[in-house]
């Protein structure tokens, strides 16, 4: 087993900063170098860090001796350029969600990272932590039964602003790969692949999806998925099976909270012939009636435990496949990566015709 693992970061924004602080929670990383083509913000972030951390350029990082993973978190149009780059290093990469800003580019650093023999993920921390690891257990021991739906929905209000990289075509914006990313790889983590989908999206004035649905079907199960930047929806999931629902409480990326209900098992003593019961009457009769009503309404509540923000669950797995020399990850397998991309390609630019 490595003794540490020693990570340079590419990218200094929101995602790079929260990774450096809560990457302090796991078990055997640390960041030793902060990369950008901002030098002085690179500088500034590795003094934030500590004495250990340096500041500096891609090339600078990707040519020091010690270190030994890169994660990629510049904006999503640069995903594929950084992570080519560090492949070609020989640096194991993951790459902030989503993994590219196309199926075309993801499969791209999948077949580099094959060809070169260096692990590569994309960073879908939401399946590494600790409510989704347990709702992905209790539905593989047959807890919620055979599935028959999910529905999930992720929304958060952002006003329109061209500039900005959450709505800047050329830097893969879109509320699609921003947030819509989340409950479709929610969909395959707990479904599967599926076999049909059908999708829509409203649009801001230059195109970009600022809200939209995925309707996926499966052979014995529905999901509906929502997402967008034009209010706060509930943000929670919901897995709904033969024998009971399973809810993810807000927000479904690292909830506190499960809560599972158990179906009620149908009454032996239920006529079959299309009769009527006999009528009990009084209060020995009602009371058995309203525990009989009560009983499959319960909803049993599982905390869901997790430190920071959540972002370390994920490096601790990726440490893990680095220490054991694996080539891709079990849970969240870049094919995978690839495959979801492929549906959030159906929500591309649309320009309107301006006559």
């Amino acid at each position: 087993m490595m003794d540490h693992v020693n990570w340079a970061v590419i990218g200094t924004g929101t995602i790079a900063r929260r990774f450096c602080a809560d990457i302090r929670h796991s078990r055997r990383s640390r960041v030793v170098a902060i990369a950008s083509r901002d030098a002085a913000r690179a500088q500034s972030l590795a003094g934030a860090i500590g004495p250990d951390a340096k500041g500096g350029s891609l090339d600078a990082a990707l040519a020091e001796p010690s270190i030994d993973a890169v994660y990629v978190a510049s904006p999503t149009a640069q995903h594929r350029d950084d992570a080519l780059a560090a492949i070609a290093a020989g640096k194991a990469v993951l790459v902030e969600k989503p993994l590219a800003a196309s199926a075309a580019e993801a499969q791209e650093i999948a077949d580099a990272a094959a060809r070169a023999n260096v692990l590569c993920m994309e960073a879908m921390w939401m399946r590494f932590t600790p409510g989704v690891r347990a709702a992905k257990r209790l539905i593989d021991e047959g807890r919620v039964g055979t599935l028959h739906g999910l529905d999930a929905h992720l929304s958060y209000p952002n006003a329109f602003d061209p500039k900005s990289r959450l709505f800047d075509p050329a830097l893969g914006g879109g509320a699609h790969l921003d947030l819509g990313v989340y409950p479709l790889s929610l969909a395959f983590h707990f479904l599967g692949t599926p076999d049909e989908v059908v999708e829509t999206a409203v649009r801001a004035p230059n195109g970009v999806p600022v809200a939209g649905a995925f309707a996926l079907r499966y052979r014995q199960a529905v999901a509906t998925l929502g997402f967008g930047f034009l209010g706060e929806g509930p943000n929670d999931a919901v897995v709904t099976g033969s024998k009971g629902r399973l809810r993810l409480r807000a927000p479904f990326l690292c909830p506190p909270a499960l809560s599972l209900k158990r179906s009620g098992a149908p009454s032996s003593a239920a006529p079959t012939d299309g009769s009527l019961s006999p009528v009990r009457t009084g209060l020995r009769g009602t009371l058995p009636a309203l525990k009989a009503l009560a009983r499959p309404l319960r909803e049993r509540p599982i905390p869901t435990l997790y430190e920071g923000s959540g972002l370390q669950y994920q490096v601790d797995h990726f440490t893990d496949l680095l220490a054991a020399g694996a080539g891709d990850s079990d849970v969240m397998p870049i094919q995978e990566s690839v495959a979801i991309l492929a549906i959030l390609d159906r929500f591309a630019l649309v320009v309107s015709d301006p006559r």
